[in-house]
């Protein structure tokens, strides 16, 4: 029965999602167009310059007909000469009409043999010594290609050569081919201006009113006196962006003194510092659940962020306050944690503090992170009519690698990383964790999405018995396996209470497919399992779950509902868990 509501399931969202065709084409037009004699890939260019091919209005006599050709033919040869075609010719023909057949408007295509660049010539327009004087001397192949688009391409990597070579001011003045229509080649002429060479200065910070400027500085991307380069001011923009301090910025070099050492102007306007916001989910299985935060981002002038998180549900409710400090010479931050908890669950009761500090580093452009830190926390564990007083002092270590390119709406990108701790106090294991999600997205206009996750968690050096009730890894619930109640996607004891395990499996694939700009349908497939044994175990029973749901992709960020049902349906279990929240679920 579980079995085929799934595939009903699953047929329907595949039928609605291969149902959504292209956009109504234009009306009829009273004409046709062919076009003939040029290779399929420039043929295909040409069309798209046409009017007569787009279609956009209707020629109802064979006269306005052939001026909007005569119009066409203009626009083609044009198109045919930045294609490097410096030979090409464009004609065309009207077949009228026979009985009930349409006029054609026949365009013939004689491009010619494509033009080659046989020399560049690099010129400057101001006075200025020791700039190269060409491709060669830059250390740059430029394309031979004659057409348009490779020209400017040859000019930007020029441009760009010299912006990485100390002329902060450069600037393509003028670009010209001249053809030998003869040879079927041509000799490119690139004009440039630099101004004076420069080496990098201090930061000037403009628009300040809270933040610190020596702060600002210490994110600079180069010494004084480095020879400027472009890059560098395009990373420091990128540094002074990732504070999340400022709603506009810009960077630019002023202008060089007599030694050559141009300052750096930063001009920025800053955000406000203090955010107060909520968020609010509801799932069958935990209940409705709400968060309030508030957030200081400068709170003493030099991007230190403090903030403060209450969450509240049925099962669930916490305090937490943690506090930032910017690092710029790792990169990277420190970082301290306050957190007060209660859970009460069907497995445990556990009221908990937690005391944590650290010191987190990034690389690669700031996509890895890597972090160490010390934590201290004590529990009050109740379960089966018995209490547990815990005492844990641990030092997580963990290695992120993080691509996506938004926090609530991911398209494209990979999240994946590890933590190991080991704890010691009241008792003494190691817990590993690892957790990976990514997504690829398809079809016109990317309309279609398949994202995945995946999840393995275990546990060294501790007898099941003697782990802590709130360190057991446990799936289920809207974050784990949908479809199960929250932890209950795992083995039950004789009165149906969850019982966790020292190690875990998870995975889940999800297809997402846009009905519009805004609404998204989705169908998915949760799995997951949970074993007393220290490591993995792929032959503990899985727990599976399916379903579907619908996204709303409104401006702050996805609104999701998912309803979802367990495969094999246990007779402690509900029939369904429906799951409303804010992001898409990985």
């Amino acid at each position: 029965m579980r079995l085929s509501q799934f595939l009903i399931l699953a047929t329907s969202f595949a039928g609605i999602v291969l149902s959504l065709g292209p956009a109504p084409a234009l009306a009829e037009q009273s004409y046709t167009v062919r076009f003939e004699g040029a290779p399929d890939g420039l043929k295909d260019k040409l069309k798209l310059i046409s009017t007569l091919e787009k279609g956009v209005r209707d020629y109802p006599t064979a006269a306005a007909l052939r001026r909007a050709a005569l119009r066409d033919i203009k626009a083609l040869d044009d198109a045919l000469q930045a294609a490097g075609y410096y030979n090409g010719r464009t004609s065309f023909e009207l077949e009228p009409g026979v009985s009930t057949q349409k006029p054609v408007v026949v365009f013939t295509i004689e491009p010619g043999a494509p033009f080659r660049i046989v020399e560049y010539e690099i010129l400057y327009a101001d006075e200025h010594d020791g700039r190269p004087l060409s491709f060669k001397e830059a250390g740059i192949t430029p394309d031979h290609s004659a057409a348009g688009a490779d020209l400017r391409d040859a000019q930007r990597q020029f441009l760009n050569f010299l912006w990485e070579s100390g002329y902060p001011a450069a600037e393509a003045a003028n670009r010209r081919a001249i053809a030998n229509l003869d040879e079927n080649t041509a000799h490119a002429v690139l004009t440039f201006t630099t101004g004076p060479k420069a080496r990098f200065g201090g930061v000037r910070a403009k628009g300040l009113k809270k933040t610190n400027p020596k702060f600002l500085s210490k994110l600079k991307t180069w010494e004084l006196g480095d020879q400027y380069e472009r890059s560098k001011i395009v990373s420091y923009r990128d540094r002074v962006a990732a504070t999340g301090l400022f709603s506009t910025i810009e960077v630019a070099a002023g202008a060089p003194d007599d030694a050559g050492v141009a300052p750096i102007i930063l001009n920025v306007e800053e955000r406000a510092r203090r955010t107060l916001g909520a968020g609010a989910s509801f799932s069958t299985a935990e209940g409705p659940g709400g968060r309030l935060f508030f957030e200081h981002r400068n709170i003493f002038g030099k991007g230190e962020n403090f903030r403060v998180v209450a969450r509240g549900s049925s099962i669930e409710q916490s305090l937490d306050f943690s506090l930032n400090k910017p690092l710029p010479s790792l990169p990277g931050h420190a970082f301290s944690n306050f957190e007060f908890s209660n859970e009460t669950t069907e497995a445990f009761n556990a009221r908990s503090i937690r005391v944590s500090g650290g010191i987190a580093k990034r690389w690669f452009g700031r996509k890895l992170e890597t972090r160490g830190s010390v934590a201290l926390e004590t529990s009050n564990i109740e379960a089966d009519g018995t209490e547990e007083r815990t005492y844990l002092i641990s030092a997580p270590l963990s290695v992120l690698w993080n691509s996506e390119n938004d926090l609530l709406g991911p398209t494209s990108g990979v999240r994946t990383g590890i933590v190991v701790t080991p704890y010691s106090g009241s008792q003494t294991f190691t817990q590993a964790k690892w957790t990976a999600r990514s997504r690829v997205t398809f079809g016109e206009d990317d309309r279609f999405t398949i994202a995945g996750r995946s999840v393995l968690g275990a546990t060294f050096a501790s007898a099941f018995d003697g782990l802590p009730l709130n360190k057991r890894f446990f799936a289920g619930g809207g974050g784990s396996v949908r479809g199960y109640g929250f932890q209950e996607a795992g083995p039950l004891d004789g009165e149906n209470a969850p019982i966790g395990g020292r190690s875990l499996i998870e995975g889940a694939v999800e297809l997402r497919g846009k009905v519009s700009s805004n609404i998204q349908l989705a169908g998915f497939v949760d799995t997951g399992s949970v074993s007393s044994s220290n490591l993995p175990d792929f032959n503990e029973k899985f727990f599976i779950g399916y379903g579907g749901g619908v996204r709303y992709l409104s401006a702050i960020g996805p609104v999701r509902l998912d309803v979802a049902f367990p495969l094999d349906k246990r007779e402690s279990d509900s029939g369904y868990q429906l799951y409303i929240a804010l992001g898409q679920p990985f």
